[in-house]
């Protein structure tokens, strides 16, 4: 396991998302209700960055063709997209979000 801080818990309001810039990609982190998630950025379909899309409870919209992906599995729900993307592990400590980034 490794564990990387992304983000502090102010810096997402509840139904917001934010890109992650690490060495080798980018993820895509989400706060939702029930907590913070974090996938890969980019979509299966169309290699856009998933953080420019929308977020509708806890389904992305790739902003290119539409294609969606449930946030907290990382399968995808709509067409085009039918790879799942990557997940990740998150922890709150305080005010610190981390990712499990392996």
């Amino acid at each position: 396991m490794t564990w990387i801080k992304v983000a502090n818990v102010s810096d997402l309001e509840v139904g917001d998302m934010m890109q992650v810039p690490l060495d080798e990609e980018d993820l895509a982190l989400y706060h939702l209700e029930d907590g913070f998630y974090a996938t890969s950025d980019v979509c299966t379909h169309a290699a856009q960055s998933l953080s420019n899309g929308t977020l509708d409870g806890h389904i992305v919209a790739c902003p290119r063709h539409g294609g969606k992906f449930d946030v907290k599995t990382g399968q995808a729900t709509s067409f085009p997209c039918v790879i799942p993307i990557a997940t990740y592990e998150v922890e709150v400590r305080g005010d610190e979000v981390w990712v499990d980034y392996d």
